[in-house]
């Protein structure tokens, strides 16, 4: 401000009045009361200047920020029980969201609506199969166990006649197979002891599995709650993408909204295929307990094992039986099934992640050997947000030194 010095002081033609003052040799100001009044200017002075006011200032946000650290901390420590239901509430909501969009379209503009048959819709396709589960396992696991109590009369069937009849092969094929079928026997009764651990397993697995039930009928529940809200709550992520990274943070939002739809879409989607063409070839070929096996061919899919850990032993349990054909018939479509996950899974994840096809992979198989399940799909989220990141900073034109 003109007229005035530095510290809001008026000018001398020495500088800065304060400094006029304790310079000057001959001062008359020599009384305590001027003594007084000079303290408290300079500390006025150095408030002004922001030497005391900052450290306050300072000590304030860093009480604040504590305060809020021990809250979110609070939050997350009181969530963390749910945060697994949580999660994947949120991952359904992400899936069907472009389904309750078109429904709500369909029916005019009716969120609510469009909302309750989604969640309709779902709890028949899953929690209806499911409900029937527990006591289908309970059955399954005692006829598996009354079978083993006669495990030392099972064998492998004898090659049936037309195998002899092959060009080549057929004897070759047909000396190996009944060798293999009389030594079965003690290979079998060998395996016996070590069936008391699995079955133990198996029944801990059966009584969880209605916990498991519950945890599912709340996902689901939730993803409702996300789907009916999904205007503010996306609104609300990407508030905080832009208060984060700006137009770049808030691109990023979209990112992974794009990355997780297409991983749940691609991953569950063809899981589901799966199952449900594992389950009704079971059914054809007259293999007891198809709806389990059926559901748990979904797990396996869903973990990227495969069906092959179900429908083998499905093929071997056959052949014991002297079902060959029926055993041909089960490994002939598990292979098919298996096929149809290298080819139904690009497809859908490609369809609509803006990522490369090989970053989601990595993603997807990287996941579930650090994390498990839930991996699938974070570690796609984490790869296409790392991929976006990378992608925009070499986007960046900088000028060159000269």
């Amino acid at each position: 401000m003109r007229g005035t010095g530095s510290g809001g002081y008026p000018p001398t033609r020495n500088g800065n009045f304060m400094a006029s003052i304790v310079k000057r040799p001959r001062s008359p100001w020599r009384s305590r009361f001027l003594r007084i009044r000079l303290l408290n200017a300079q500390r006025e002075y150095r408030m002004t200047t922001g030497v005391e006011g900052s450290l306050g200032v300072w000590a304030e946000r860093l009480v604040g920020l504590l305060v809020i650290g021990a809250i979110i901390l609070a939050c997350f420590w009181i969530a963390w029980p749910l945060m697994g239901v949580l999660a994947w509430g949120a991952l359904i909501a992400v899936a069907l969201l472009p389904l309750e969009r078109r429904i709500a379209d369909a029916i005019g503009s009716r969120t609510k609506t469009a909302t309750f048959l989604v969640l309709a819709v779902l709890m028949v396709l899953v929690i209806v199969p499911l409900s029937y589960l527990p006591g289908s396992f309970d059955r399954a696991t005692e006829a598996i166990s009354a079978r083993t109590n006669n495990w030392t009369e099972l064998k492998l069937p004898l090659p049936p006649p037309w195998i002899a009849d092959i060009p080549l092969v057929g004897s070759t094929i047909g000396e190996k197979w009944s060798a293999a079928a009389e030594a079965s026997r003690n290979v079998l009764a060998s395996l016996k002891p070590y069936l008391a651990p699995a079955f133990q397993w198996l029944a801990a697995f059966g009584a969880s599995l209605g916990l498991a039930i519950l945890q599912i009928l709340l996902s689901i529940i939730l993803a409702g709650v996300f789907l009916a809200t999904h205007g503010s709550t996306a609104s609300a992520f990407r508030t905080i993408g832009r208060r984060l990274g700006g137009p770049t943070g808030e691109s990023l939002v979209d990112v992974a909204v794009r990355t997780v739809r297409s991983v749940v879409q691609g991953v569950m989607g063809t899981a589901l295929i799966q199952s449900i063409l594992t389950g009704i070839s079971f059914a054809i070929a007259g293999v007891p307990f198809a709806v389990p096996l059926g559901v748990l061919s979904f797990g396996t899919a869903m973990l990227q094992i495969g069906t092959w850990l179900v429908w083998i032993p499905a093929a071997v349990w056959l052949s014991y039986q002297g079902q060959t054909g029926w055993a041909i018939f089960i490994t002939v479509s598990g292979i098919i099934i298996n096929i149809l996950d290298n080819v139904i899974k690009p497809l859908l994840i490609g369809r609509g992640a803006g990522s490369p096809i090989w970053i989601i992979f990595i993603g997807v198989i990287g996941g579930v050997l650090t994390m498990g399940i839930i991996g699938i799909f974070v570690g796609p989220l984490v790869m296409a947000i790392g991929y976006s990141i990378v992608t925009n900073w070499l986007s960046v034109e900088t000028p060159l030194e000269t």
